[in-house]
């Protein structure tokens, strides 16, 4: 007599990752760490929002209209209006367009400059690395915002003037930065072989040391654009930055701040909480690169 058929249901395979791919994802579980993933998600908000918001929306960023001045927040304008009538719901989404362009070409340009200077100091110690490590303390030496204001004085506040001197009172962080880095990867042992090689100096530099250098420099950036976001706020604050009717954070501010005491909070408070939004993510950000960086290092 057969016997009868096992009618017991056999569970599935586990589905098991490679070692390399678990390897891989675990890297990646560590290396995508909780600041670096909000800070990265609120800038690309920002940055989205900068561009859907203002071609869907009903009003113009740049369009006043008198006869709707100073309204509070409702469903026709979720963040009020100012006392020209422009609507600050879009203003605020427009401004990163100008706040993150300048910014970005600032910083950017000025890292660029700190790291060139900040290599050859390291390398030479000579008169271009003296005279540029004195020159960075020279401007370091006056406040930031300080410097800013009286530079975009004197060179006019057009806007590219003002990416201008964002270039310029940063490029010394980075140079100092860069070049204490240098100074420390040029003494290490398999530089030194490197040399004993006949490896050329730009090859040196390319290859080895540059590489080596730009880990601080990258987390700086993200310091440097938190920064450099206040001060373009602070000096369209002033009144000597970005003007009326470009949207932006600081002159949007400044544009409310009277108005605060005799009950239009609204014309103030929200551009003030999307310029802290900004800043806080950059700050995230580098937080978070730093944090990555550690990982790595491990």
């Amino acid at each position: 007599m057969n016997p009868p058929p096992d009618t017991r249901t056999q569970d599935a395979p586990e589905f098991v990752l490679p070692r390399h791919a678990e390897g891989f994802a675990r890297r990646l579980r560590r290396k995508l760490n909780p600041p670096l993933l909000w800070g990265t998600f609120i800038i690309v908000v920002l940055a989205v929002g900068a561009f859907v918001v203002p071609a869907i929306w009903q009003f113009g960023a740049e369009i006043a209209n008198p006869r709707e001045a100073l309204l509070p927040p409702s469903a026709r304008h979720p963040f009020g209006t100012d006392r020209s009538g422009f609507d600050i719901f879009v203003r605020v989404f427009h401004a990163p367009r100008i706040d993150l362009t300048i910014v970005v070409l600032g910083v950017g340009l000025g890292a660029l400059i700190g790291i060139v200077l900040g290599v050859a100091a390291g390398f030479s110690r000579r008169l271009m690395g003296e005279f540029s490590i004195r020159l960075a303390d020279v401007v370091q030496a006056f406040p930031l915002l300080i410097l800013a204001i009286a530079l975009v004085s004197l060179g006019g506040n057009s806007l590219t003037n003002v990416v201008f001197v964002l270039a310029f009172v940063n490029a010394p962080v980075f140079l100092r930065l860069v070049r204490s880095r240098v100074l420390t990867v040029r003494e290490q042992r398999y530089i030194q072989a490197a040399v004993a090689l006949g490896n050329s100096t730009t090859r040196l530099v390319f290859r080895h040391v540059l590489p080596n250098s730009l880990g601080p420099a990258v987390v700086q950036f993200g310091v440097s654009m938190g920064y450099g976001i206040l001060t373009l706020a602070g000096l369209a604050y002033l009144g000597v930055g970005v003007q009326v009717p470009t949207p932006e954070w600081g002159s949007m501010i400044l544009g409310g701040a009277s108005y605060i005491t005799t009950g239009q909070w609204w014309i103030s408070i929200f551009p003030g909480i999307f310029l802290a939004f900004a800043v806080f993510a950059f700050n995230l950000l580098s937080e978070g690169i730093e944090q990555a960086r550690e990982v790595h290092l491990r």
